[in-house]
């Protein structure tokens, strides 16, 4: 059943188109891709990410259950900050969801995951409280109460310091609990965001959320749609869950180096992590540029070839509004992981020449 993102109603009056993705009605554009993408590249931008799969876990061991479930050291992580990106990890070491986490004190931690894993990681979180006996008192979907917002882009601090002066003294991952946002409350505002630019996300009841999307746009901010949110997580190099990795994948072959520590002993899927750098990996993640002349567009499972022979599969490709080219990622042979080289793309059955290319993909000056 399709769910609609709590403040949908109010994105319609603003001229959002409405799409579904992740099982959620939510908006997709609101002028034009380019234009949103470039804003945020360029200035600032806002978007309304409420379809993510908000969670609360509180109890007297929660972090016991956290070092058990992410690849990441829980162990000594300081309060008020956020880790991640990291992961929930299948028995296999393939990749459940890729998460945020946020320490709010040593008994309480929110999660973000992907929406279209929010049941999955709501049942693999109390899997893991029954199966080892865990102490954990609430697990919690926020979403029912609270929206999620980000405000992205170089010139996000001058807006955002409007809600909250403090926001500016925090560095990048780090958040302040119940802040004050220009006379309302927030549950959560954090430097953080998943476009490559400077910016912030604040966890708000939808009223709050609601009330701050209406200022920024008062204030000239742009909106932003979930279309430009992938182009610009495109061109940075950033998976999304479903069409760049899933439980089949490693985290070694997605080179998803932030998401793990290779450390890390007792966590499940940990020792296949270490089991596929001992042994090495068949395929590995690459970028894909092809000509700016190329009006051509790889998309998910199209082919890559050199002279006829299958090297690797598309998983995600676009049109980059600030490289003015087509792009996209993909998992190539490792034997043919080669950065520069060129291949060939099948699309709708003409070969496109494309280059592999390491990420990110863009480097702003």
């Amino acid at each position: 059943m399709v769910k609609s993102i709590p403040l949908l109603d109010f994105h319609k009056t603003i001229g959002a188109s409405i799409g579904e993705f992740a099982g959620f009605r939510t908006p997709i554009v609101y002028t034009s891709i380019s234009e949103e993408h470039m804003s945020v590249r360029e200035n600032v931008g806002i978007f309304d990410i409420s379809h993510m799969a908000m969670i609360r876990i509180k109890g007297p061991e929660v972090e016991e259950l956290l070092e058990k479930a992410v690849p990441k050291k829980i162990s000594g992580h300081k309060e008020n900050k956020m880790l991640g990106p990291t992961l929930f990890l299948n028995e296999n070491g393939g990749i459940k969801d890729d998460i945020m986490t946020y320490k709010i004190s040593t008994e309480e931690w929110i999660i973000v995951g992907n929406a279209v894993n929010t049941e999955k990681d709501l049942a693999w979180i109390n899997s893991l409280k029954e199966k080892f006996n865990y102490k954990i008192d609430v697990i919690e979907y926020l979403n029912e109460k609270y929206s999620l917002l980000a405000i992205q882009g170089p010139s996000s601090p001058d807006f955002v310091e409007e809600l909250n002066k403090e926001a500016l003294e925090l560095k990048p991952l780090e958040f302040i609990k119940n802040p004050d946002l220009n006379g309302l409350k927030g549950l959560i505002l954090s430097r953080s965001g998943w476009t490559g630019e400077d910016g912030f996300e604040i966890i708000a009841e939808h009223k709050v959320a609601k009330t701050i999307f209406e200022t920024m746009l008062n204030k000239k901010v742009k909106p932003c749609g979930l279309a430009a949110r992938d182009t610009l997580r495109l061109e940075m190099g950033y998976v999304l869950y479903g069409q760049d990795i899933d439980e089949s994948t490693s985290p070694i072959e997605a080179r998803y180096w932030m998401a793990f520590d290779t450390d890390k002993q007792d966590c499940i899927g940990c020792s296949k992590i270490r089991e596929k750098m001992r042994e090495g990996v068949n395929k590995t993640r690459v970028g894909l540029k092809l000509s700016k002349k190329e009006k051509s567009i790889p998309r998910h499972g199209m082919y890559a070839k050199i002279e006829d022979t299958i090297i690797g599969e598309v998983t995600s490709g676009g049109y980059s509004p600030y490289l003015k080219r087509p792009i996209g990622m993909g998992y190539i042979k490792t034997t043919h992981s080669l950065m520069g080289m060129q291949i060939e793309i099948e699309i709708r059955g003409k070969n496109v020449k494309a280059k592999i290319t390491d990420f990110p993909l863009i480097k702003k000056k």
